[in-house]
């Protein structure tokens, strides 16, 4: 963006702060909007699709539609005949659908007599109000620019109102370790909770001064940010530099302020919740009365058994960065990665999934935004995720509203792949971190497998693992995670002959690398030389 768009967006967003703030919404009130767009989901839908893109003549999903010989009529009868997700299946079927790396304008939408090269802004949505810029945290690729309406996050500010209430989280002292622009989920945890009444009262960030080479206007976007909060009266705290091997500021914080109030929140990724769980543990501190919400990575069980160990209760969010929350943590979960679907404003089917080359097939989610707000729009989306989802009374608050579809066990399946062989991620995670920290100490923190070319091109893995992980054999590893893919299926241990004759793993004695959004990736990519 130039500067003076810049100047513009900052502009739009001192004027529509003051209304974000000055506005509450109340339990009843959130009740009654939830239950309101669940019941009008098809018109939902279908404004998206009158305005966003056949209202839209730059819209990506006109050609696919036009393509398939769908017109707006034609989508006006699957959905009085069918439904959202009904007629979302039969565009899918008549390929009408986003992949991954397309939405994120990776690769060319091809299709048969069809070829369109486009970049991620071409999903932007032309009608939102733009007040704010954020990237997303580049996990599986480059990270993408998203613009954001403060009018979307006050319109899921309802469920997360209803999802604090059915924890018992409502009034708690909060505190976030979150990243600083242009990471956005800092800022956007710090606008809901002073939208809510109850802003969080410290933010710690992972990204110091020296990380990332952070931009000067992302700099300049967070102290404006809070200068605004504060000029309309909001105490926003300033965000602190914690790096991450100072995960015992946030335990003995969260300790002390769950004894002297009855409890409190911390709200940040995975990883870090088991990191501060660590530390709290190292400096026997009792976490009791302390909930550790968030997403960004998958909650293994691992990472639960860890997080939770000291007495602290954790509770489950899924959310992508184009769209919010996805879903929202169920009060009665069958386990620690049960949430309902945020079904009032999004819809989800899945599709059969092909994984590279090998005979592994899984249920990707192709999501679709219904809110005019949305900072994208997504048609049929896919995200590089699965998982299990299954319509089910649980009895809690949230499917009492009509919530009524759960998402459990989210996974990636971004895959693991060298000398042609292809390896779902879950069953590699397992033995990351389940079975080399019982077999050889440290915790799911000490291990990260790396995807890498060698000198001559050969794809290898190597293996890292932590120095203070203590090793009598450094190829030790190696070993226990060939043998362990033995036992993960008959896919898995071809993969692993073949991995073993052709030496792909090798071991690396370092720390696992974070992302500069704070997030600890079981397998990444190394950067291209």
């Amino acid at each position: 963006m130039s500067l003076a768009a810049d100047l513009r967006m900052y502009g739009r967003f001192a004027r529509g702060l003051r209304r974000f703030l000055r506005e509450r919404t109340t339990l009843d009130e959130a009740r009654a909007i939830v239950r309101r767009r669940l019941a009008t989901r098809e018109e939902l839908f279908l404004r998206i699709v009158e305005r966003g893109v056949y209202g839209h003549p730059a819209s990506p999903y006109l050609p696919l539609l036009r393509r398939a010989g769908c017109e707006l009529g034609d989508v006006r009868s699957m959905l009085r005949d069918r439904g959202v997700e009904g007629a979302l299946r039969a565009l899918r079927d008549a390929d009408v659908y986003v992949t991954f790396d397309e939405f994120k304008g990776r690769v060319p939408i091809e299709r048969p007599g069809l070829a369109l090269r486009l970049g991620a802004r071409d999903f932007d949505n032309p009608f939102a109000s733009r007040h704010f810029e954020t990237r997303t945290g580049g996990s599986t690729g480059a990270g993408t620019r998203i613009l954001y309406d403060l009018e979307h996050l006050a319109a899921t500010l309802p469920v997360e109102l209803l999802t604090q209430e059915a924890h018992g989280l409502l009034g708690l002292p909060a505190c976030q370790w979150r990243p600083i622009l242009p990471a956005g989920s800092g800022i956007r945890i710090l606008l809901r909770s002073a939208r809510i009444g109850n802003v969080v009262r410290r933010w710690w960030t992972p990204v110091l001064s020296g990380d990332l080479r952070v931009a000067r206007k992302y700099r300049f976007a967070t102290a404006y940010v809070l200068a605004v909060m504060r000029a309309n009266g909001i105490p926003a705290p300033r965000p602190e530099p914690l790096r991450m091997d100072q995960a015992d500021v946030v335990a003995r914080w969260a300790a002390d302020t769950a004894r002297a109030e009855g409890g409190c929140v911390v709200r940040l990724f995975v990883s870090m919740a088991l990191r501060v769980a660590l530390a709290a543990r190292e400096a026997g501190l009792d976490l009791t009365g302390v909930t550790f919400t968030g997403g960004g990575e998958p909650p293994s069980p691992a990472k639960v058994r860890g997080i939770t160990s000291g007495g602290a209760r954790y509770v489950a969010n899924y959310g992508m960065s184009e769209c919010g929350g996805v879903g929202k943590p169920c009060a009665r979960p069958l386990d620690a990665t049960d949430v309902h679907f945020c079904a009032d404003y999004l819809a989800l089917i899945q599709e059969p999934k092909r994984v590279g080359e090998s005979d592994a097939v899984v249920n990707a989610f192709c999501v679709t935004t219904l809110l005019p707000s949305a900072p994208k729009i997504m048609l049929n989306v896919e995200s590089d995720d699965y998982g299990i989802v299954e319509n089910r009374s649980c009895g809690c608050p949230l499917g009492a509203l009509g919530y009524d579809r759960h998402i459990r066990q989210v996974r990636s399946f971004k895959k693991l792949t060298g000398e042609g062989m292809t390896l779902v991620g879950t069953d590699m995670l397992h033995v990351l971190e389940e079975v080399l920290p019982a077999r050889f100490g440290g915790t799911a923190l000490d291990y990260q497998l790396e995807e890498e070319e060698d000198e001559a091109g050969f794809t290898r893995m190597t293996l890292i693992v932590h120095p203070r992980v203590e090793l009598a054999d450094e190829q030790e590893p190696v070993r226990a995670l060939l043998e362990s893919l033995t036992r993960a299926g008959a896919g898995a241990e071809i993969t692993r002959a073949v991995w073993a004759q052709a030496g792909t793993f090798r071991v690396r004695r370092a720390e696992p690398v974070w992302t500069g959004a704070g997030k600890l990736m079981p397998f990444r990519r190394a950067p291209r030389a």
